[in-house]
């Protein structure tokens, strides 16, 4: 049982304890974002549904973007409501959604190239015992077999995608597909019960491509629940249980790939991007 206590500075934004990761839902509700006087957002609701994944797809500047920011919490809206498990956490900073079990990639990964991919993994490792002097000082094994736990299921992450071999080499020397698989590998290691992906196909090759949609439909399968944003048509297909086409900072419409991809305003919506 996780309790997903969101605090910031002593300001308890929501509390909710979640008994399994089918009761997990994360939501955004009417969700309005402007900068300045475009408005990238303009009332988009969606639900993650637990134990699937989640498109987000549409033409270049229609909000996707935006509204993956609200929902990690990177991104305050101007207006609109942001749940976990039925609490508003709106304002809760992205630390505190993290430890509730939130957690993201980025388009661009961000490892750390000098250290090596091991390494990499163990600093996203949640709070170790040994961060405190005190219990440094007098508990020298609870802090050891944390640390041997944290190694543990590194090194587990790392097989599941065949990174094994290279757990001691640089990141730098990582191909661009093998850098997001250690992307996806560093959020995990955080045990999120829900995980953002952006554009997790960017940069990657056609066969790695392929890998990384099977360790994502796996852990799919295992209870997680994804949203993605994607430009990639054919893995949006591979992948998604569900889509939400945005446009102009609104949801177009959503359902199933085949569904929104047969809707005559979606077709219109990304030829007039492209116009």
């Amino acid at each position: 049982m996780r309790d997903a206590a969101l605090q910031a500075g002593g300001t308890v934004y929501a509390s909710a304890a979640i008994s399994s990761r089918a009761q997990h839902t994360l939501s955004a509700e009417a969700v309005s974002v402007a900068f300045g006087g475009v408005r990238a957002l303009d009332g988009a609701t969606l639900s993650l549904a637990p134990g699937r994944i989640t498109g987000l797809v549409g033409p270049n500047g229609a909000g996707k973007s935006s509204l993956f920011n609200v929902l990690a919490g990177s991104l305050r809206p101007d207006r609109g409501t942001v749940r976990l498990a039925g609490a508003d956490i709106t304002c809760a900073p992205v630390h505190a959604r993290a430890h509730a079990g939130i957690a993201r990639t980025f388009q661009l990964a961000r490892e750390l190239d000098s250290l090596t991919v091991l390494e990499n993994l163990l600093l996203a490792a949640p709070v170790q015992p040994g961060e405190s002097l005190g219990r440094l000082l007098f508990a020298r094994r609870s802090v050891r077999r944390a640390e041997e736990e944290a190694i543990e299921r590194a090194l587990s992450l790392l097989t599941r995608v065949r990174l094994t071999r290279l757990a001691d080499e640089p990141a730098g020397v990582l191909s661009g597909g093998q850098k997001k698989l250690l992307e996806l590998c560093r959020a995990l290691m955080l045990e999120p019960e829900i995980l953002l992906l952006d554009e997790p196909a960017a940069g990657v090759n056609p066969a790695l491509i392929e890998e990384l949609c099977q360790f994502i439909l796996a852990l799919r399968d295992e209870g997680g629940t994804f949203a993605i944003v994607e430009h990639n048509m054919d893995m949006v297909a591979a992948l998604c249980d569900h889509v939400y086409v945005l446009a102009e900072g609104r949801v177009l419409t959503q359902g199933s790939f085949d569904v929104v991809t047969a809707d005559t305003r979606v077709r219109e919506a990304y030829l007039g991007a492209l116009q």
